[in-house]
Parts: C-alpha cells; structure tokens; sequence
C-alpha cells in the first residue's frame, strides 16, 4: 500500500487541520477537547498523545471501522482502483458473496418500501414507540403477506435463482419456492463494511411463535461473529469511548432512540470471542445490559467466559444487571435515560463480576460459609482464569478471588493451574496511561523505577485519606469519581483498602431502600471482617476516635489529598515531555503549556481549600 496517503485516509472520518509538519484533529478514539491526535505525512503513521493509540492507515482503519486486516486491506486497494492479488477460489466466493449482498439489499429497499404501504405495521411501530426517524435510520420494513411476496422485485426467472435459497431469502421444499419471511416487521442486518448479510424478522401477531425469525447460516452471515446495530453504532462508540451490549433487536433501536447510540446487540445466540474482540477492536470499554433474572444472569456469565479470553491489562469489561422484570427500553420509558446511564455507571467490572458471579453459582447467594463452598468456587475459577491471556488482570483476579475464598493468592493460583507473576520491589508491574505512573522513568533518569504516588509522603496522605472515607462513609460516594480514576489500579495497601471500602459502598448504595444514614462506619467493617486489611483500617478508626474530625474537614483533606496525588502524576509527566523534547521527539504543541496551567490550578486550588479548612475551625472554635 505504498500510494496510501494516510492524511486522505485519515481525513474521510476525521476533522484534519495542518499544523507545522503534522496534520492534527480531536482523537476519533476517546473523548478530548483539544486535538492530540497527530498524523505525520512523512512518516504515515498517527499518534494520539492522549490515549496513546496509534499506527498506519490499516490499523486505522481496522480499529475505527472495525474491519478485519483483509478487509482493511481490500478497503485500501478499492480506494486505490487496485485488485488485491486473490487465488481463483477466493475470487469465486468474492464474486458470490457480492450476488448475495446485492440479494439482500434489493430485498431490505423493498422491504423498507414496503412498510411505509401498510397502516397496521406503522401503527405497530408508534405503538412501540418508534419514530419515523429511527426506521429509516436501522431501514427498517415489512415482508409482504404473501408466499412469493418477493417476486415482485426479482421477476421472471431471477426468483428461481439458487442463490435467492442460499442468501436465506427463499426457501425451497418438496419442488416449491417460497418467502422465508412473510407478514413480519424486518431489521437489516448489516457488516462493518455496511453490507446487508441477514435479516432478523418480528411477528406482529400477539402469541405467535417464533416470535423472531433469524436468517439462516450462510456464505456471507455468521451470528456467532455478527452483531446487529454495529456498523450504525461505530461512530459513536469511538466517540463516547464506551459500547453498549443488550440482547435485543429492539433494546439497540429504542437504546438508540434514547441517545445511546454506542448500542448493540448479540443475533439470538449468546456472546461469543468474537463478539468480544469486534467490539474491543473499537473501544478499549465494553457494557454488557442485561436483564437482572436467571436468564439474565446466564447470559452475562456466558459473556464474562468470552470476554476472559480476549480481554488486554489495557480494557475494561463492566457487567449491568438491571432491576427484576426490568429491560432498557422499559426501563428508560418508565425512567428517562439518566435512569440508564445511572446503571451504567454502578455497573459491576469484571474482577467483581467474577467473583461475585463465581460465588453466587456456587452457594446461591448464601456467601462461601464452608470449606467446600469456598473448594467449589476454586474448580469453577480454574478453567476461567487458565483461558486468560491478560496476565496483569489475571493476577489481580487471582487475589480478589483469594480474599473470597479465604487463601494466599500464591496457594489459590497453584491450585488454579496458573502462574503467579513475580515482581521485584523496585518495579511497577504495569504502565499507565495519561497523567499515570511511568515505568520508564527509572531508565531515563537511571534511578529505580516506583511508582510517583509511593513513598513515605504519600503513604501518610493515602493513609489519612483512608481515615476519612472510613469514618465519613458518605464521601466514598460523593468522590467515587476520583476513586475510580485515580485507584482502581492500586499500588498499595491503601488505595486497596479505599478501594474495598468503595466497592461496598458502591454495593450498599444499590439495595433497595438505600438511606445515605445507614452506611455507616461499622457497616463498613463488618463486612472487612476477616480481611488482612481489617485490623490496620479498624487501627485507623480507633485513632479518629480521639481526633473527632468534623465530616466538613475531613471532605476538605479529601480535597487536598486527591489534588495532591493528581500534582504528584502531573510531576512525572511534565518530566517525561521534557525528557522526549530532549531527545527530539515529536510533542504536540501546547501540550507542555497545558501541564504546567493545570500544576498551577491544582496549587490554587490547594491554597483556596485550606484557607477553607481553617476558616471553618475557627469559626466553629469562635461560635462554641
């Protein structure tokens, strides 16, 4: 591909504005305000220096469109007027798998058309609340209530055309032909090229079974690797950096409807590897919905198998199990959107979902009590932690499970079949993004590398950081934003009890009935009873006994300590930009500027929310 111009590539999906000996735009691959994402002509390759992605035309391709390397390929050499160099088979199945496409989409047209002919099916659809706007959006339409409804279109012999049969579209049996779809609402089901390949088709009828008529398996239609809503979805899942999984046809339409555009949907079979890795290939955030019964629950598990054995240390899985009786589209027109988007954000990440799953399967939601409760958790863990190639995320689930379970994590992942990672002292296991803690640092200022939120100072901020959430349990929630952030790859042993702290919080927050009054400091410990970190946080509430800190100043130390952390990331960074300058390295223009403009920020604000903090003590010492 050596004619490609990577700018004209680049520049059909994204914004591109020349500057210097760069073309820059806002990255199509996260959310950001100011452009970071660069594209070097010279070199044919794009950086973003916000999220880190980066590679040629075809990784772009591959990962903003979601195509396979050969299809990113065959994309390129299309743009170009060239013929990718195919054996003759591979050109037979090329050519007949265009004749099947053409099928299906002259078939979705006159489908579409067709809808718009039949007062009982638009009916149907408002009663579905679905608007006009959205049916030409997904070209959803209406199979003709007839045997032969699609001779209509393919005429005179093209009806007795044997690959009509093979596209899924004609049925033939006992020498007659006939629709496979008939007097049914119809969802196009398209590839991330845009193809029509399928057809999902819905009774209207009230009782009639089956309720959804799928396409059959053919040459160009694959459910185990196709996912409806995918090629309408793609954009917005870079642009808000997330994509939602549901279980229906009708969850992605009326989800889409809701502003959830990033929706999609598995076709009438359970989440399969290559779901997962289609949808990794966009987003590095994945949301599996799923409605909060057994059935529910049995997909999600299936989904948490799948997603194991593609899922990177550099993705996220979170896992939505809504209320009982409840499924998204119910569930936003009893609520409004903002009741959905409030599932997402308390949905359960993977390493809880694993365990708790793990547990719940086991005891029935009764807890590991017994020896053999916790044996049984193990030998259902094992073949699910063996099937990861995640190493990072597998030693970490390995020690969530071992505080289930009650075991060394050295002893429950010998029993497992799996390796624990030994690292030395002086390293970090893993590099993060950002503003996060850079394990190169040690080898350019040839130092041993530690992470930049470690150390003497910091221990005494994390700790009395800790001292607050546990004995004003209320602000765990309030500042579970900069807990997710900033804590959820801990370091040490306090941001993993402030993380355990949180996850509690988070859980109690979810009952039913949920008073801010009844999370309560012992709630919180007693359910750490047991744990190794329970005597040195229950150490740290005796001390607080005799401080009497008031919940105001505590919420201003709060304050302090994250800004302090966030100041202490933004050292490294500041220091790493200066190293790459150094060292001729392309940095984006005002990206230093903007460090040193929030370091500044941070320090005001340090200076605003103590001179608060003595301001309430002293007008408290003066009203008493």
């Amino acid at each position: 591909m050596s004619r490609t111009d990577i700018v004209q590539v680049i520049g059909r999906y994204v914004k591109l504005q020349h500057k210097g000996s760069n073309w820059m735009a806002c990255c199509p691959f996260h959310k950001e305000k100011t452009p970071s994402f660069a594209v070097n002509p010279s070199k044919q390759f794009f950086k973003c220096f916000g999220c880190g992605e980066h590679g040629t035309a075809i990784t772009f391709l591959m990962k903003f469109k979601g195509l396979s390397f050969p299809e990113a390929i065959k994309e390129l050499a299309d743009d170009l007027g060239m013929e990718v160099p195919e054996d003759r088979q591979a050109k037979v199945r090329q050519a007949r798998a265009k004749t099947l496409t053409d099928y299906l989409a002259q078939a979705a047209d006159f489908y579409h058309q067709n809808l718009f002919h039949d007062l009982h099916a638009i009916e149907y659809l408002k009663g579905r609340g679905i608007t006009e706007e959205t049916v030409n959006k997904f070209q959803l339409g209406l199979s003709p209530d007839g045997w032969q409804g699609l001779q209509e279109i393919f005429k005179d012999k093209a009806y007795d055309d044997p690959k009509l049969e093979e596209s899924g579209l004609v049925i033939a049996k006992d020498g007659h032909r006939y629709d496979r779809f008939r007097s049914r609402v119809m969802y196009p089901i398209r590839n991330p090229r845009g193809q029509v390949i399928g057809f999902g088709a819905r009774t209207m009828v009230a009782g009639e079974e089956p309720k959804y008529l799928n396409s059959p398996e053919t040459p160009v239609y694959h459910k185990s690797q196709e996912l409806y809503g995918l090629f309408e979805a793609r954009e917005a899942i870079h642009k808000k950096g997330r994509a939602i999984v549901c279980e229906g046809y009708m969850d992605v339409i009326q989800m889409s409807q809701a502003g959830f555009l990033e929706t999609v949907a598995a076709l009438g079979t359970s989440i399969t590897p290559e779901h997962v890795k289609k949808l990794f290939q966009l987003s590095d955030h994945v949301y599996f919905s799923f409605d909060g019964d057994a059935a529910g629950f049995k997909a999600a598990r299936r989904a948490m198998e799948s997603t194991l054995s593609i899922i990177t240390d550099t993705q996220t899985a979170h896992f939505v199990l809504l209320p009982q009786d409840e499924d998204p589209d119910s569930l936003i027109k009893s609520q409004g959107p903002e009741a959905f988007e409030a599932q997402l954000r308390g949905a359960y990440p993977l390493s809880k979902f694993f365990v708790m799953d793990i547990v719940r399967e086991v005891s029935q939601g009764r807890g590991l009590r017994t020896a053999e409760d916790r044996a049984r958790a193990i030998a259902v863990a094992k073949p699910l932690l063996q099937r990861m190639s995640a190493q990072a995320l597998r030693q970490l689930l390995v020690q969530e499970l071992s505080s289930a379970v009650r075991m060394d994590p050295g002893e429950l992942a010998a029993l497992c079949g799996v390796t624990l990672l030994e690292v030395p002292q002086t390293a970090k296991p893993a590099q993060s993004q950002g503003y996060g803690r850079d394990t190169r640092q040690g080898e350019r200022y040839r130092r041993p590398v530690r992470p930049v939120t470690t150390g003497p100072l910091f221990t005494n901020i994390k700790r009395r950081l800790l001292q607050c959430f546990v004995t004003h349990p209320a602000w765990l929630l309030k500042y579970s934003d900069q807990i997710e952030y900033e804590m959820l790859d801990t370091v040490d042993e306090w941001e993993e009890a402030i993380v355990r702290l949180w996850h509690l919080a988070q859980d109690h927050s979810k009952g039913e009935g949920f008073e801010q009054s009844q999370l309560t400091t012992g709630y919180l410990l007693s359910f750490m009873q047991g744990d190794p970190l329970y005597e040195r946080v229950a150490e740290l509430v005796s001390q607080e006994e005799v401080l009497q800190t008031p919940p105001e100043v505590a919420e201003y130390e709060i304050k302090c300590a994250f800004l302090k952390l966030e100041k202490a990331q933004l050292d490294a960074k500041i220091s790493e930009i200066l190293a790459l300058e150094e060292q001729g390295e392309m940095v984006e223009t005002g990206y230093l500027e903007r460090l040193f403009r929030r370091r500044q920020d941070i320090h005001r604000s340090l200076v605003d929310e103590s001179t608060q903090a003595v301001d309430f003590v002293l007008s408290n010492r003066l009203n008493s």
